[in-house]
């Protein structure tokens, strides 16, 4: 990401059995950028949510980190649905 108008919510084990945890859902519901993009991560067992976002300063804590630019994310292209 450079921060050319992405952002990327990356989450780590979000699943149980194949099944997203609630309360990874609800932090995706209440996401106040358009979301472009849904997509299990390399592990399978996590999620990149790519976002409409300027540039600005990301964050890591609880397992979700928010990117707008100076990182990588190795896109994976298994999208999941919401």
């Amino acid at each position: 990401l450079n921060g050319s108008g992405l952002g990327c919510f990356d989450f780590d084990n979000c699943f149980d059995d194949g099944v997203l945890k609630p309360a990874v859902r609800d932090f995706i519901a209440d996401i106040a950028y358009p979301i472009v993009y849904v997509e299990r991560s390399v592990s399978g067992n996590g999620l990149h949510v790519f976002v409409e976002a300027e540039k600005q300063r990301g964050f890591r804590r609880d397992g979700v980190e928010f990117y707008t630019w100076g990182r990588f994310i190795r896109m994976t292209l298994d999208s999941f649905k919401l």
